[in-house]
């Protein structure tokens, strides 16, 4: 059974973080061992929330406590997403040092969870800079939106080729294997505004050295958080049964679009899990992969 290291946030309600990424990845077959960055109520978007950031000090005790029951060794990846903190991202840095020296060929999958479009960055300061400098040359895959990318390579992406053109020279840069772009529409605005009340579209774009693809969906009025999160998971654990991420990505945009679909019917503010899991495993009707 693969198994994988996942650290992120999680909350006791709802679905971001740990909290959405655990239950896909174990119907997928994945063995999860699931280190908190923070322990909350529910996410931030709630009026009132409650709890604390995991303390550098625990983190680097629970991350210890994997390693002596051998889970860097035999995990077949670790997925990072957000960090609440510098020095838990430092904690997270020497952690990710010692996974890939007890086991170099386990894959390290980077969700650079900084902001996004409208919202701008909700991270302190001193995280994108960690990210960038000592979190991207350890990663071989990382899931960024086009808002966190374009922090990440320094420049504004007009298109889908300048996209790639600068995906291409990070991933030489920093000897990443794939990025993959969710939201890689200009912004979410832009995605909405269609001609004849249709409805907008929203993209991933998925970046290899010599191909890449364009996976592209209707875009939902309403946001969920911890979409994101839901994505990246399913991705990797696609990736870790053994499917080329092109593939991963294209199972895992359709699982996430049945699960708003479902959700946004339901009239849920949460994102719907639980009664929906099925939606994990669709493998009929997927949506196309273009080469761009």
């Amino acid at each position: 059974m693969p198994s994988l290291i996942s650290v992120q946030s999680q909350v006791c309600f709802g679905h971001v973080g740990n909290s959405a990424a655990t239950f896909p990845l174990q119907l997928l077959g994945i063995d999860v061992h699931a280190v908190p960055t923070t322990l909350l109520s529910n996410h931030p978007a709630h009026p009132s929330v409650y709890g604390r950031e995991i303390e550098a000090e625990l983190l680097e005790d629970l991350l210890k406590g994997l390693s002596e029951r051998g889970a860097f060794a035999r995990s077949s990846g670790l997925l990072s997403g957000y960090l609440t903190s510098v020095a838990n991202g430092d904690v997270l840095v020497r952690a990710l040092k010692d996974y890939k020296k007890q086991n170099p060929k386990g894959v390290y999958i980077l969700d650079p969870v900084m902001g996004d479009q409208g919202s701008g960055l909700f991270v302190r300061e001193g995280i994108p800079d960690l990210i960038a400098d000592q979190l991207l040359p350890l990663a071989d895959i990382i899931t960024p939106n086009k808002f966190e990318f374009e922090i990440l390579v320094g420049a504004k992406a007009a298109g889908y080729p300048e996209m790639i053109s600068l995906a291409r020279s990070l991933m030489i840069a920093q000897s990443i294997n794939c990025v993959v772009i969710t939201s890689a529409n200009a912004s979410v605005e832009e995605g909405r505004n269609t001609e004849s009340g249709q409805q907008g579209r929203t993209a991933v774009l998925v970046i290899k050295k010599n191909s890449a693809w364009l996976l592209e969906t209707p875009l939902f009025d309403q946001h969920f958080s911890g979409t994101g999160d839901l994505f990246a998971s399913i991705l990797v654990g696609w990736v870790l049964k053994g499917d080329a991420v092109e593939v991963a990505a294209q199972r895992a945009v359709t699982a996430v679009y049945a699960i708003l679909k479902q959700t946004t019917a339901s009239g849920s503010a949460e994102l719907n899990l639980i009664t929906n899991y099925k939606c994990i495993f669709k493998s009929g009707d997927l949506f196309t992969l273009k080469i761009v």
